[in-house]
Protein backbone atom coordinates (compact mmCIF):
# COMPACT_ATOMS: atom_id res chain seq x y z
CA UNK A 1 0.00 0.00 0.00
CA UNK A 2 1.52 3.70 -1.34
CA UNK A 3 1.08 6.12 1.10
CA UNK A 4 1.43 9.71 -0.21
CA UNK A 5 3.87 12.53 1.04
CA UNK A 6 0.75 14.69 2.49
CA UNK A 7 -0.87 11.57 3.98
CA UNK A 8 2.56 11.14 6.22
CA UNK A 9 2.75 14.76 6.79
CA UNK A 10 -1.05 14.75 8.61
CA UNK A 11 0.07 11.67 10.48
CA UNK A 12 3.41 12.79 11.86
CA UNK A 13 2.24 16.56 12.44
CA UNK A 14 1.88 15.63 15.81
CA UNK A 15 5.44 15.54 16.40
CA UNK A 16 5.88 19.06 15.05
CA UNK A 17 7.82 17.62 11.87
CA UNK A 18 6.99 16.69 8.20
CA UNK A 19 9.26 15.08 5.24
CA UNK A 20 11.82 17.24 3.63
CA UNK A 21 11.11 18.79 0.14
CA UNK A 22 14.59 18.09 -1.29
CA UNK A 23 17.00 14.82 -0.17
CA UNK A 24 19.62 14.32 1.68
CA UNK A 25 21.62 14.50 -1.47
CA UNK A 26 20.93 17.83 -2.32
CA UNK A 27 20.93 18.86 1.01
CA UNK A 28 24.57 17.77 1.26
CA UNK A 29 25.52 19.88 -1.85
CA UNK A 30 24.40 23.34 -0.39
CA UNK A 31 25.72 25.71 1.83
CA UNK A 32 24.00 23.74 4.89
CA UNK A 33 25.57 23.79 8.70
CA UNK A 34 25.68 20.46 10.61
CA UNK A 35 25.07 20.35 14.51
CA UNK A 36 27.39 18.55 16.57
CA UNK A 37 25.36 15.51 18.07
CA UNK A 38 27.24 12.80 20.32
CA UNK A 39 29.10 10.40 17.76
CA UNK A 40 26.52 7.29 18.47
CA UNK A 41 23.28 9.53 17.57
CA UNK A 42 21.43 7.82 15.14
CA UNK A 43 20.41 11.59 14.35
CA UNK A 44 22.09 14.31 12.04
CA UNK A 45 20.84 17.75 12.26
CA UNK A 46 21.30 20.15 9.33
CA UNK A 47 20.54 24.49 9.36
CA UNK A 48 19.91 25.40 5.77
CA UNK A 49 18.25 28.63 5.14
CA UNK A 50 16.53 28.87 9.08
CA UNK A 51 15.19 25.68 8.51
CA UNK A 52 16.20 22.65 10.71
CA UNK A 53 16.66 19.00 9.02
CA UNK A 54 16.83 15.90 10.78
CA UNK A 55 18.21 12.96 8.92
CA UNK A 56 17.75 9.71 10.75
CA UNK A 57 20.80 7.64 10.62
CA UNK A 58 21.00 4.58 12.09
CA UNK A 59 24.11 2.51 13.17
CA UNK A 60 25.01 -0.80 11.55
CA UNK A 61 23.42 -3.02 14.41
CA UNK A 62 20.16 -1.55 13.32
CA UNK A 63 20.61 -1.64 10.01
CA UNK A 64 20.87 -5.09 10.07
CA UNK A 65 17.23 -5.83 12.10
CA UNK A 66 14.78 -7.59 10.05
CA UNK A 67 11.92 -5.26 8.44
CA UNK A 68 8.77 -5.38 10.14
CA UNK A 69 6.15 -8.47 8.85
CA UNK A 70 3.52 -7.67 6.08
CA UNK A 71 0.32 -7.58 8.01
CA UNK A 72 1.50 -5.54 10.46
CA UNK A 73 -0.77 -2.96 12.19
CA UNK A 74 -0.06 0.57 11.74
CA UNK A 75 -1.06 3.01 14.79
CA UNK A 76 -2.49 6.84 14.10
CA UNK A 77 0.87 8.75 15.76
CA UNK A 78 3.14 8.26 12.51
CA UNK A 79 4.72 4.88 13.98
CA UNK A 80 4.10 2.89 11.00
CA UNK A 81 5.84 5.30 8.49
CA UNK A 82 9.13 4.80 10.41
CA UNK A 83 8.84 1.28 10.47
CA UNK A 84 7.82 0.79 7.28
CA UNK A 85 10.55 2.44 6.28
CA UNK A 86 13.25 1.20 8.65
CA UNK A 87 14.68 -1.48 5.63
CA UNK A 88 16.45 2.09 4.48
CA UNK A 89 16.00 4.42 7.32
CA UNK A 90 18.65 6.27 6.15
CA UNK A 91 17.13 8.30 3.25
CA UNK A 92 14.47 9.68 5.52
CA UNK A 93 15.39 13.47 5.97
CA UNK A 94 12.61 15.50 8.06
CA UNK A 95 12.25 19.32 8.75
CA UNK A 96 11.75 19.94 12.58
CA UNK A 97 8.52 22.41 12.05
CA UNK A 98 8.83 23.64 16.03
CA UNK A 99 9.69 27.80 16.43
CA UNK A 100 12.46 27.82 19.17
CA UNK A 101 11.59 31.11 19.76
CA UNK A 102 8.19 30.79 20.14
CA UNK A 103 9.10 27.58 22.30
CA UNK A 104 11.12 29.72 25.00
CA UNK A 105 8.66 32.70 24.96
CA UNK A 106 6.29 30.11 26.26
CA UNK A 107 8.30 28.45 28.86
CA UNK A 108 9.22 32.60 29.55
CA UNK A 109 5.38 32.55 30.52
CA UNK A 110 5.36 29.76 32.50
CA UNK A 111 7.82 30.72 34.34
CA UNK A 112 6.93 34.02 34.95
CA UNK A 113 3.19 32.84 35.99
CA UNK A 114 5.18 30.81 38.79
CA UNK A 115 7.14 33.60 39.73
CA UNK A 116 3.68 35.41 40.25
CA UNK A 117 2.15 32.35 41.89
CA UNK A 118 4.95 31.89 44.87
CA UNK A 119 5.02 36.00 45.36
CA UNK A 120 1.50 36.33 45.68
CA UNK A 121 1.55 33.13 47.98
CA UNK A 122 4.22 34.50 50.04
CA UNK A 123 2.55 38.07 50.65
CA UNK A 124 -0.39 35.80 51.55
CA UNK A 125 1.71 33.87 53.77
CA UNK A 126 3.25 36.80 55.38
CA UNK A 127 -0.12 38.30 55.51
CA UNK A 128 -0.83 35.53 57.69
CA UNK A 129 1.98 35.17 59.87
CA UNK A 130 2.33 39.37 60.51
CA UNK A 131 0.14 38.93 63.57
CA UNK A 132 1.83 35.60 64.94
CA UNK A 133 5.41 37.79 64.33
CA UNK A 134 3.40 40.59 66.38
CA UNK A 135 2.71 38.81 69.16
CA UNK A 136 5.83 36.67 69.51
CA UNK A 137 7.52 40.29 70.33
CA UNK A 138 4.87 41.04 72.63
CA UNK A 139 5.59 37.89 74.67
CA UNK A 140 9.30 38.54 74.87
CA UNK A 141 8.51 41.97 76.12
CA UNK A 142 6.51 40.59 78.69
CA UNK A 143 9.04 38.54 79.63
CA UNK A 144 11.49 41.49 80.15
CA UNK A 145 8.94 42.61 82.37
CA UNK A 146 7.39 45.23 80.03
CA UNK A 147 3.49 45.49 80.92
CA UNK A 148 2.94 48.48 78.48
CA UNK A 149 1.81 46.20 75.37
CA UNK A 150 -1.50 45.48 73.84
CA UNK A 151 -1.74 42.22 71.70
CA UNK A 152 -5.41 42.81 70.39
CA UNK A 153 -5.51 42.21 66.90
CA UNK A 154 -8.83 42.77 64.65
CA UNK A 155 -9.75 39.55 62.74
CA UNK A 156 -11.74 35.90 63.15
CA UNK A 157 -8.74 33.81 62.71
CA UNK A 158 -6.95 31.57 65.33
CA UNK A 159 -4.16 33.66 65.79
CA UNK A 160 -6.50 36.51 66.10
CA UNK A 161 -8.67 34.87 68.72
CA UNK A 162 -4.90 33.88 70.65
CA UNK A 163 -3.92 37.05 70.63
CA UNK A 164 -7.13 38.28 72.05
CA UNK A 165 -7.39 36.12 74.70
CA UNK A 166 -3.34 37.21 75.13
CA UNK A 167 -4.52 41.05 75.54
CA UNK A 168 -6.74 39.98 78.26
CA UNK A 169 -4.74 37.77 80.70
CA UNK A 170 -1.67 40.85 79.80
CA UNK A 171 -4.92 43.65 81.72
CA UNK A 172 -5.54 40.67 84.65
CA UNK A 173 -1.68 40.99 85.02
CA UNK A 174 -1.22 44.44 84.80
CA UNK A 175 -4.54 44.97 87.51
CA UNK A 176 -2.74 42.32 89.52
CA UNK A 177 0.64 44.37 89.77
CA UNK A 178 -0.99 47.40 90.06
CA UNK A 179 -3.15 46.28 93.21
CA UNK A 180 0.42 44.42 94.68
CA UNK A 181 2.30 47.72 94.50
CA UNK A 182 -0.52 49.87 96.07
CA UNK A 183 -0.46 47.20 98.61
CA UNK A 184 2.88 46.82 99.42
CA UNK A 185 3.26 51.59 99.15
CA UNK A 186 0.35 51.60 101.72
CA UNK A 187 2.03 49.15 104.26
CA UNK A 188 5.37 50.94 104.10
CA UNK A 189 3.81 54.22 104.23
CA UNK A 190 2.06 53.17 106.90
CA UNK A 191 4.23 51.11 108.98
CA UNK A 192 6.92 53.89 108.42
CA UNK A 193 5.17 56.31 110.67
CA UNK A 194 4.88 54.62 113.54
CA UNK A 195 8.69 53.36 113.11
CA UNK A 196 9.81 56.44 113.55
CA UNK A 197 7.80 57.38 116.03
CA UNK A 198 8.80 54.02 118.21
CA UNK A 199 12.51 54.90 117.74
CA UNK A 200 11.96 58.32 119.05
CA UNK A 201 10.28 57.20 122.17
CA UNK A 202 12.92 54.60 122.76
CA UNK A 203 15.54 56.87 122.79
CA UNK A 204 13.53 58.69 125.76
CA UNK A 205 13.97 55.93 128.07
CA UNK A 206 17.15 55.39 129.91
CA UNK A 207 18.70 52.12 129.53
CA UNK A 208 17.49 49.03 129.97
CA UNK A 209 16.65 45.45 128.56
CA UNK A 210 13.25 46.85 127.87
CA UNK A 211 14.57 49.85 125.94
CA UNK A 212 17.10 47.25 124.08
CA UNK A 213 14.05 45.08 123.29
CA UNK A 214 12.39 47.36 121.76
CA UNK A 215 14.94 49.07 120.04
CA UNK A 216 15.83 45.72 118.35
CA UNK A 217 11.71 45.36 117.52
CA UNK A 218 12.03 48.75 115.74
CA UNK A 219 14.76 47.73 114.05
CA UNK A 220 13.46 44.80 113.26
CA UNK A 221 10.51 46.13 111.79
CA UNK A 222 12.42 48.97 109.53
CA UNK A 223 14.36 45.86 107.61
CA UNK A 224 11.46 44.15 106.89
CA UNK A 225 10.18 47.76 105.21
CA UNK A 226 13.79 47.44 103.63
CA UNK A 227 13.25 43.90 102.41
CA UNK A 228 9.87 44.95 100.90
CA UNK A 229 11.25 48.09 99.39
CA UNK A 230 13.77 46.53 97.70
CA UNK A 231 10.82 43.89 96.01
CA UNK A 232 8.75 45.89 94.91
CA UNK A 233 11.17 48.03 92.72
CA UNK A 234 12.99 44.51 91.49
CA UNK A 235 9.36 42.99 90.49
CA UNK A 236 7.39 46.18 89.52
CA UNK A 237 10.29 46.28 86.40
CA UNK A 238 10.94 50.08 87.68
CA UNK A 239 14.69 49.54 88.97
CA UNK A 240 17.21 51.74 87.44
CA UNK A 241 20.58 50.38 87.99
CA UNK A 242 23.51 53.07 88.32
CA UNK A 243 26.26 50.73 86.64
CA UNK A 244 30.01 51.39 87.61
CA UNK A 245 33.33 50.03 87.67
CA UNK A 246 33.95 48.50 90.98
CA UNK A 247 36.85 46.04 92.75
CA UNK A 248 34.96 43.27 94.42
CA UNK A 249 36.76 44.33 97.56
CA UNK A 250 35.02 47.28 97.94
CA UNK A 251 31.42 46.00 97.51
CA UNK A 252 32.26 42.78 100.15
CA UNK A 253 33.43 46.06 102.51
CA UNK A 254 30.14 47.12 101.93
CA UNK A 255 27.96 44.19 102.73
CA UNK A 256 30.32 43.35 105.86
CA UNK A 257 29.59 47.46 106.85
CA UNK A 258 25.74 46.16 106.59
CA UNK A 259 25.92 43.40 108.71
CA UNK A 260 28.33 44.56 111.03
CA UNK A 261 30.39 41.86 110.67
CA UNK A 262 34.08 41.62 112.48
CA UNK A 263 36.89 40.55 110.15
CA UNK A 264 37.58 37.06 111.92
CA UNK A 265 33.80 36.05 111.20
CA UNK A 266 34.37 35.12 107.47
CA UNK A 267 37.70 33.91 105.41
CA UNK A 268 38.33 35.86 102.29
CA UNK A 269 40.71 34.58 100.10
CA UNK A 270 41.66 36.93 96.86
CA UNK A 271 42.99 35.03 94.23
CA UNK A 272 42.27 37.98 91.15
CA UNK A 273 41.87 41.43 91.60
CA UNK A 274 38.28 40.95 90.40
CA UNK A 275 36.52 44.43 88.71
CA UNK A 276 32.98 44.37 87.88
CA UNK A 277 30.31 46.49 86.09
CA UNK A 278 26.83 46.99 89.06
CA UNK A 279 25.08 49.16 91.03
CA UNK A 280 27.34 49.42 94.19
CA UNK A 281 23.75 49.58 96.71
CA UNK A 282 21.98 46.45 94.68
CA UNK A 283 24.76 44.39 94.23
CA UNK A 284 26.33 44.93 97.84
CA UNK A 285 22.79 43.58 99.21
CA UNK A 286 22.69 40.69 97.07
CA UNK A 287 26.64 40.23 98.43
CA UNK A 288 24.91 40.51 102.13
CA UNK A 289 22.22 38.19 101.64
CA UNK A 290 24.66 35.46 100.62
CA UNK A 291 26.95 36.29 103.32
CA UNK A 292 24.17 36.43 106.22
CA UNK A 293 22.69 32.85 105.40
CA UNK A 294 26.18 31.37 104.62
CA UNK A 295 27.02 32.75 108.67
CA UNK A 296 23.53 32.00 109.75
CA UNK A 297 23.65 28.58 109.16
CA UNK A 298 27.06 27.82 109.17
CA UNK A 299 28.52 24.60 111.20
CA UNK A 300 31.98 24.49 113.30
CA UNK A 301 34.05 26.30 110.39
CA UNK A 302 34.04 29.61 109.16
CA UNK A 303 32.45 30.72 105.88
CA UNK A 304 35.09 30.97 103.00
CA UNK A 305 34.31 33.61 100.08
CA UNK A 306 37.10 33.12 96.96
CA UNK A 307 37.16 35.89 94.60
CA UNK A 308 38.68 33.96 90.76
CA UNK A 309 39.11 35.57 87.65
CA UNK A 310 35.36 35.73 86.43
CA UNK A 311 33.76 34.73 89.98
CA UNK A 312 32.59 35.38 93.60
CA UNK A 313 31.98 31.57 95.63
CA UNK A 314 30.47 31.98 98.97
CA UNK A 315 31.20 28.51 100.59
CA UNK A 316 29.96 27.54 103.64
CA UNK A 317 30.34 23.91 105.92
CA UNK A 318 26.06 22.69 106.60
CA UNK A 319 23.59 20.64 106.46
CA UNK A 320 22.25 19.51 102.72
CA UNK A 321 18.84 21.30 101.60
CA UNK A 322 16.12 19.81 101.45
CA UNK A 323 14.47 20.83 98.11
CA UNK A 324 15.75 21.92 95.19
CA UNK A 325 17.89 25.13 94.74
CA UNK A 326 15.07 26.60 92.55
CA UNK A 327 12.80 26.56 95.32
CA UNK A 328 14.82 28.79 97.58
CA UNK A 329 14.99 31.09 95.00
CA UNK A 330 11.08 31.54 95.15
CA UNK A 331 9.90 34.37 97.86
CA UNK A 332 8.58 33.71 101.34
CA UNK A 333 10.33 30.12 101.70
CA UNK A 334 10.61 29.42 105.31
CA UNK A 335 12.82 26.40 105.00
CA UNK A 336 16.15 28.16 104.49
CA UNK A 337 15.12 31.19 106.24
CA UNK A 338 13.41 30.73 108.86
CA UNK A 339 10.34 32.74 110.15
CA UNK A 340 12.08 33.69 113.50
CA UNK A 341 15.40 35.10 110.94
CA UNK A 342 13.85 35.89 107.55
CA UNK A 343 10.96 36.26 105.38
CA UNK A 344 12.41 33.24 102.89
CA UNK A 345 13.79 36.74 100.79
CA UNK A 346 17.57 36.80 100.43
CA UNK A 347 17.85 34.66 98.15
CA UNK A 348 14.73 35.50 96.13
CA UNK A 349 16.69 39.09 95.98
CA UNK A 350 20.00 38.06 95.31
CA UNK A 351 19.03 35.92 92.69
CA UNK A 352 17.19 38.68 90.44
CA UNK A 353 19.42 41.46 91.43
CA UNK A 354 22.32 38.74 89.69
CA UNK A 355 19.98 38.32 86.72
CA UNK A 356 18.60 42.37 86.09
CA UNK A 357 22.94 42.53 85.81
CA UNK A 358 23.53 39.95 83.74
CA UNK A 359 25.53 37.41 85.98
CA UNK A 360 24.50 34.04 87.22
CA UNK A 361 23.86 33.04 90.51
CA UNK A 362 24.44 29.19 90.42
CA UNK A 363 24.69 26.68 93.61
CA UNK A 364 26.05 23.42 94.13
CA UNK A 365 26.35 20.78 97.78
CA UNK A 366 29.62 18.74 97.94
CA UNK A 367 31.14 17.20 100.49
CA UNK A 368 29.18 18.99 103.10
CA UNK A 369 29.58 22.26 101.78
CA UNK A 370 27.55 24.67 100.33
CA UNK A 371 28.44 26.64 97.00
CA UNK A 372 26.97 29.67 96.11
CA UNK A 373 28.69 30.28 93.02
CA UNK A 374 28.19 34.27 90.91
CA UNK A 375 29.37 33.92 87.59
CA UNK A 376 30.51 37.46 86.09
CA UNK A 377 29.45 37.34 82.25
Amino acid sequence: MDISKDEIDKKIAIFDIKLADISLEELLKSNYKKIKIDKESPIDIYILNGVKYVHFNPNEDFRKMPPPPPNQQFNEVGESIFFKLRPKPFEILLIDELNEKDFKYFWLIVLFSIDILLLWFFIFIEKKLKPLISLKKDMKNLSNGNLQISTKIDGKDEISQVAKEFDNALKELKELRDSRNLFLRNIMHELKTPITKGKLITDIYEDSERKFILVRVFQRLEYLLSEFAKIEELTSGKITLDKRQYYVADLLEQAFDILLLDENVIEVNYLYELKIQADFELFSIALKNLIDNAIRYKINEKPKIIINENSIQIINKGKELSKDIKEYFKPFNHDYETATSGLGLGLYISNNIMKIHKFELNYSYKDGYHNFFIKII
